[in-house]
């Protein structure tokens, strides 16, 4: 997974997180109000015109990311959808309270106050939404400042800016730490499938290796004493190896190793199909639900594709290109991994011991 893939997951699960948190805040401060309501000044406010300037609040605390999700088209965010109308439900319920008495003005700057921090805190890893919302905010909070407490213009530009840049100088903090924590996550996990490769797959060839495929065959032959469905397994030797890195030196012998590697996997390409380095020259495929009529059909494809593949072998007994020996083993019911595997390894060593370039079964 890619540091932008994982940074695209890691912010949409905190704005989710930060979100029931933002509602939960507005839950309280709405008790709050309603219950300091007799003791201040904006007692004078009707219990419901107060209920009636929550409405838009108590929908937007109600109105979860699923219902959103269904009322808006697929181009839009459910979840910055939410904030949103949360934050626009603030700022018209503050509205109408200060319609109804300006007394009201302290609480909501108070209000507008702690919801800046509050949105700022919920949204930093959204750039977009972190700037909209606080730009929204500030602006309210700066005409509320105007048009009840101060006559004085630039001052509250002033203080304003200066709360605003402490907001965005936090954001930016934040913001780093958030991605390189990412960041570490990423690494930490792209080293750890790294290794776990590593551990499974040949070195050179890379394809899997005797451990993965040791761990693999327990695995198909459990599935299929229970599922009674067939097993097979091929175990290749290329013809006279020692003597092509003999003659052409070990760098060709490698070639030789990768090329054929690279044509077994696009032979073995079922999802449980696996074909492994099994040591040396010798590699193994094992077919998953594959009968002996199968792994027949899978031997004459390895020594057709190999034919095609047309690799020089000068000191071949058989051709002048490399060839393969193959032997087939079909799992019955009651044998063991090594019993399996050391019956392929009778039919290769008959081929080996006869023709060679063919396969046994």
């Amino acid at each position: 997974m890619t540091f932008e893939q994982q940074l695209q997951i890691e912010t949409h699960l905190y704005l989710q997180k930060s979100f029931i948190g933002l509602k939960l805040l507005s839950l309280g401060l709405l008790l709050l109000l309603l219950i300091n309501r007799p003791w201040y000044l904006y007692g004078e406010i009707p219990l419901t015109n107060m209920f009636m300037s929550m409405a838009p609040l108590i929908i937007s605390l109600l109105l979860t990311t699923n219902m959103t999700h269904k009322l808006l088209s697929s181009y839009v965010n459910p979840l910055y959808f939410s904030f949103l109308f949360l934050g626009f439900s603030w700022l018209l319920f503050t509205s109408l309270l200060l319609l109804y008495s300006t007394t009201f003005v302290v609480a909501a700057i108070s209000i507008t106050d702690m919801l800046v921090l509050a949105f700022g805190i919920s949204l930093f890893p959204s750039r977009v939404m972190f700037f909209t919302t606080i730009s929204i905010l500030s602006v309210y909070h700066l005409i509320i400042d105007v048009m009840y407490v101060s006559s004085d213009i630039w001052f509250s530009i002033i203080r304003l800016l200066c709360f605003v840049m402490i907001i965005f100088a936090g954001h930016s903090v934040m913001r780093r730490w958030f991605k390189r924590a990412i960041q570490k996550d990423v690494d930490k996990h792209n080293l750890i499938q790294e290794l776990e490769n590593l551990s499974i797959k040949d070195g050179l060839t890379q394809i899997s290796n005797r451990r993965h495929f040791d761990d693999v065959i327990n695995k198909e032959i459990a599935n299929s004493e229970r599922t009674k469905q067939p097993l097979a397994i091929i175990l290749i030797d290329i013809d006279f190896f020692k003597k092509l890195n003999d003659s052409l030196g070990h760098q060709e012998g490698d070639k030789c190793l990768i090329s054929f590697a690279n044509m077994l996997k696009k032979i073995v390409n079922r999802p449980r199909d696996l074909c492994a380095r099994y040591g040396g020259e010798e590699f193994i495929l094992l077919l998953a639900e594959t009968d002996l009529a199968g792994a027949i059909k899978v031997a004459e494809n390895v020594k057709q594709q190999l034919e095609q593949l047309e690799i020089l072998h000068p000191d071949s007994i058989v051709s002048n290109k490399v060839t393969v020996s193959q032997g087939i083993a079909v799992f019955q019911s009651g044998m063991s991994v090594d019993q399996l595997c050391h019956l392929a390894d009778e039919k290769l060593y008959q081929v080996k011991r006869t023709c060679r370039n063919h396969f046994a079964y």
